[in-house]
């Protein structure tokens, strides 16, 4: 037989979730032919959960191994749905100085949160979810290899400095994405502002991505549009990284009715960009003479076929 012990502080809220994962965890795991039975008590002035387990016929090489397993898993799903949503609001506040953004505090904390909690790997070696649990498990996993008892407040403290490090920039991570958009969002409100408020320029504008150039303008003749400050900066390489910026300035300048974007099915980052400050105004393309890259525009049918 063997026999772990996992304390919690005795607080029923915590208590009540580390048993639901247990139980959820015996229902979706199966062990067999280890036997895995805990039951859970008031001890010390702390809250024990005592797991024992048998093994059906004699233990082998992995078998020997399943209930410290079990018992670490349930650690780290503990931790992942517990302990790191009040620390990370504990990061985020500290880093935010909370109380003087009170106002967007309600809307922030759940757009870190997600970013804390997703799991698609976007960036190579990024600290997901998934990773973290992991990492949480194979401590856990480690530390019940040379004792079979484990207090979760020590463990937290103690021995997952190293990830709440990483967790701590992930943080930081999720607040500089979420300022930044809320930054472009005002951004954008004003560029509408100011599109409204002003007379168009242009009928029609087509953007139409180039061999030489990332894209060139055209009016509603297939006239090419001629921006001298536009083209200057479309010139220098170690600005291409900034092309679409000046094309938004170009667009807001000239103020069109309408703006047919061609090729759009390779751009969907600038047509999400465009429809966002000129909405309804654009129209994208995908298979007209200019986007099967002949220079010729028909101006009375720019997305025909």
């Amino acid at each position: 037989m063997q026999t772990f012990r996992v304390w919690l502080e005795n607080i029923p809220t915590l208590c009540y979730t580390y048993r639901d994962i247990v139980n959820e965890m015996t229902d979706r795991v199966n062990t067999a032919p280890v036997r895995i039975e805990y039951k859970d008590q008031e001890q010390e002035g702390l809250h024990l959960f005592l797991f024992q387990s048998w093994c059906e016929q004699e233990y082998d090489a992995q078998t020997i191994d399943w209930a410290r397993a079990f018992v670490a898993l349930t650690i780290a799903e503990w931790v992942m749905q517990v302990k790191e949503p009040e620390i990370i609001e504990e990061m985020a506040a500290d880093l935010l100085q909370v109380e003087q953004l009170e106002e967007e505090w309600e809307e922030m904390l759940p757009t870190i949160l997600l970013r804390c909690q997703e799991n698609d790997q976007v960036n190579e070696g990024w600290f997901t979810a998934t990773t973290r649990k992991a990492k949480v498990y194979q401590k856990a996993f480690q530390y019940l290899e040379t004792e079979r008892s484990i207090h979760l407040t020590g463990f937290i403290r103690f021995r997952l400095q190293e990830h709440w490090n990483e967790l701590f920039e992930l943080v930081e991570a999720g607040i500089d994405d979420y300022l930044e958009e809320k930054q472009y969002e005002e951004f954008v409100e004003l560029l509408r502002y100011f599109i409204a408020a002003q007379d168009s320029k242009q009928e029609v504008v087509h953007i139409v991505p180039s061999v030489d150039k990332p894209f060139h303008l055209y009016d509603k003749k297939g006239d090419r549009l001629w921006l001298e400050q536009l083209d200057a900066v479309l010139n220098l390489e170690e600005q291409q990284c900034r092309d679409e910026d000046y094309l938004v300035s170009a667009l807001v300048t000239l103020a069109p009715q309408s703006i047919v974007l061609h090729q759009a099915g390779d751009k969907p980052g600038l047509a999400k960009t465009i429809q966002s400050i000129f909405d309804s105004r654009l129209i994208t393309c995908h298979s007209c003479q200019l986007c099967r890259g002949k220079r010729v525009l028909d101006a009375h049918n720019p997305t025909k076929l």
